[in-house]
């Protein structure tokens, strides 16, 4: 069973500090809130596999204990791409008259600077770790509102600011805090719930709940740099409504919630558990008397999330019991949402995906994307071509009718058949005729039509990269001729290459007027899986596994830092061993970059790497998440957009120019198999005697 939301690591610290006077309790009140932490159905935090303790409190726990177990938490996290929880818990102080929480463990003493742990600098460090989704911290101490990192150097730092941070502070920066009550209330909260508050318990939910509880005033910040990831939770809700099998969804009923907000009592005790109750509520919006309290405004947003929350409804009851075609299956609707909402899916499976999905394109994606029906009709619409349906498929059809979108859908129909057609050709380019990291002296072509050869040809060339690039020209004039023989257009093109050329080369680059990527979507393949040796004959098998393996949704990729590239030996060993069965990416651009990617290219699939000597920002990563089901294809956009970027003009898509900073090797299925096809023959061609 696939997470439903990214992992989550904790470490909880609680250190006795003798020089200030033991805490009545402090070990009893960190057990409590690390207990609810690690508990899967509140906090959902993981044990660390490596062993390492989460939780250190006591008279023992000292300031290099302290930065230490932070540091390495930081980097697990990073390594796991796992959300962090931070716990501080016991004394603080302020070291002369800066407001700025000096946190003590068990060898602090006042009046030595050195011997105090800096909160705000761990955190800040925690937040600028590669791969970090998120630091959610609380902080229970005197002056814990000192503890916030520095802003404009997390701005500056390696990740330039693309983090998210949520911290909980018991006090105020020059306030004292007494007695742990916070803590001993937020442990009680996450153990308890809160009604009415959804399926998730958010850092503002938790601090407005135990200020309501203890009377406090306490701190809370929160800083977000990845605004598309989910939003930051700190756990489930004992007392949740969510639940399998009801009506809403936890984005359908927070929308409802913060919709209803303005009207108070008037409608906070309509239940809500058939799409019937929702048309019951909406009658009820509908005849309340407009009253300063609550202006016209209110009544028309609230009317909107009803509307749209019926649709959602009806469309997850059509698409579980009334769908024409094949039963939905969970990689089939995370396609199809992708290609709707150009996001990633929600991290669910089987119906609960369905419905999540449904309602996100119901009540977010239409704030990006314009017409409120258009969304939903695409999804809709990719669904159904994948099954061969037809736009007037009776069910499907009168599905649109209710909905008001029967135009759309035929749109929607419309726009899917010409991608399919543009992706109908596909011309291959092989290089391999080349010997070691020369140019070849030949280019082979075939044209495809699907999986089925069109026409082959071989091009003699100069070997050298302008005569390669100069001789592509006419490859594409010999291949767009048979394109029009066909009745479709020509539009993606594979070029297959050594690593050693892979790893310099930008083929789309190539000026033929315009450059060919302008025009074209390309792909690069790595040529050697065309004409295996003997003792790598069962890579082609054993990457289709991989695959398959990789196909349960989100990016599936293992990063790979200088500590891994460095030790190369070590690195093969692993992946050898099975240590990695995803996608590989550097993080970085290795000095010998050709020969590294040589050795890879024969254990994984698909490979990134920074197109540039810089490492690649933490923005990059996010977009290759965001892009993950619309690639390889996705590159070459990409890289248009960073053409048109260097010449002034604006991206049109976000995050586009920052997928334009990885260059890959994709070999897919549709490669293996047209590598399958050509071991059977020889190599002019003619099949093999």
């Amino acid at each position: 069973m696939r997470r439903t939301t990214p992992a989550r690591q904790l470490l909880v610290i609680a250190p006795q500090c003798p020089a200030m006077g033991l805490l009545t309790g402090l070990e009893d009140t960190a057990e409590a809130l690390h207990r609810a932490l690690l508990d899967p159905q509140l906090g959902g935090c993981e044990q660390d596999p490596s062993g390492a303790p989460s939780l250190l409190c006591g008279v023992d726990v000292q300031r290099d204990d302290v930065e230490k177990a932070v540091r390495a938490a930081a980097e697990r996290a990073g390594e796991a791409e796992a959300v962090l929880i931070l716990a501080f818990l016991g004394h603080g102080t302020n070291l002369g008259q800066v407001p700025k929480l000096s946190f003590m463990a068990s060898d602090s003493r006042e009046d030595v600077s050195t011997s105090v742990v800096d909160v705000g600098h761990l955190l800040g460090q925690s937040l600028d770790v590669h791969g970090v989704q998120g630091v959610v911290a609380v902080v229970d101490a005197c002056h814990a509102g000192g503890a916030s990192p520095n802003l404009d150097l997390l701005a500056g730092g390696v990740r330039q600011g693309a983090t998210r941070l949520s911290l909980l502070m018991s006090a105020g920066a020059t306030e004292s805090s007494y007695g742990l009550a916070y803590t001993r209330a937020l442990a009680r909260i996450l153990g308890e719930g809160l009604p009415g508050a959804g399926e998730f318990l958010s850092p503002v939910d938790v601090s407005e709940a135990v200020d309501n509880e203890t009377g406090t005033d306490s701190r809370l910040v929160i800083v977000d740099g990845l605004s598309h990831q989910p939003r930051p939770w700190l756990a489930r809700n004992a007392q949740r409504t969510i639940r399998a099998g009801g009506l809403l969804r936890a984005l359908g009923d927070e929308d409802l919630r913060r919709a209803l907000e303005p009207f108070g009592e008037a409608v906070v005790d309509i239940p809500i558990a058939t799409v019937g109750d929702l048309g019951r509520l909406r009658r009820t919006l509908e005849s309340l008397e407009p009253a300063p309290a609550t202006p016209d405004q209110h009544t028309v947003n609230a009317l909107r999330v009803l509307d749209r929350l019926m649709d959602a409804a009806r469309t997850s009851e059509f698409l579980s019991s009334s769908w024409p075609g094949r039963p939905l299956q969970s990689d089939r609707i995370r396609r199809a949402y992708a290609i709707a909402a150009r996001r990633p899916a929600p991290d669910s499976d089987a119906d609960e995906l369905l419905r999540e999905c449904v309602e996100s394109l119901c009540l977010r994606v239409p704030l990006v994307k314009g017409s409120p029906t258009a969304p939903l009709t695409d999804f809709v619409a990719v669904l159904a071509m994948g099954d061969g349906l037809a736009c007037d498929t009776p069910r499907l059809a009168a599905w649109a009718r209710s909905r008001g979108a029967t135009v759309e859908l035929a749109d929607a129909f419309a726009a899917q058949e010409q991608r399919a057609a543009e992706h109908r050709l596909r011309l291959v380019i092989s290089l391999h005729a080349a010997v070691a990291d020369e140019w070849p002296e030949t280019l082979l072509a075939w044209l495809l039509d699907g999986d089925t050869p069109v026409d082959r040809k071989d091009f003699v060339c100069t070997p050298t990269q302008s005569g390669v690039e100069l001789q592509l020209g006419a490859v594409l004039k010999w291949a767009t001729v048979n394109a029009r023989n066909t009745g479709f257009r020509l539009r993606c093109i594979d070029i297959a290459a050594p690593a050693a050329l892979l790893a310099s080369w930008r083929p789309e680059e190539t000026r033929l007027g315009p450059r060919l990527g302008l025009h074209y979507d390309l792909v690069l393949r790595w040529s050697d899986r065309l004409s295996l040796p003997a003792h790598l004959g069962l890579i082609n098998e054993f990457a289709r596994q991989q695959l398959d393996a990789m196909k349960s949704g989100g990016a599936p990729v293992s990063w790979l830092g200088r500590t891994e590239t460095d030790e190369l030996y070590e690195l093969m060993g692993r992946i050898g061993d099975g240590w990695y069965e995803r996608a590989l990416a550097l993080s970085h651009r290795p000095e010998r970059l050709a020969e590294l990617l040589e050795l890879l290219l024969a254990s994984a699939p698909i490979i990134f790497w920074p197109d540039g000597p810089e490492d690649l920002p933490a923005a990059s990563r996010d977009s290759l998440e965001r892009c993950w089901e619309q690639l390889p294809g996705e590159f070459s956009a990409a890289y248009r957009a960073a053409w048109r970027r260097a010449a002034g003009q604006p991206d049109p898509v976000d995050g586009h120019t920052d997928l334009a900073r990885l260059r890959s090797v994709w070999l897919d299925e549709q490669w293996l198999d047209f590598c399958d096809w050509f071991e059977t023959r020889s190599f002019d061609g003619e099949k093999a005697s």
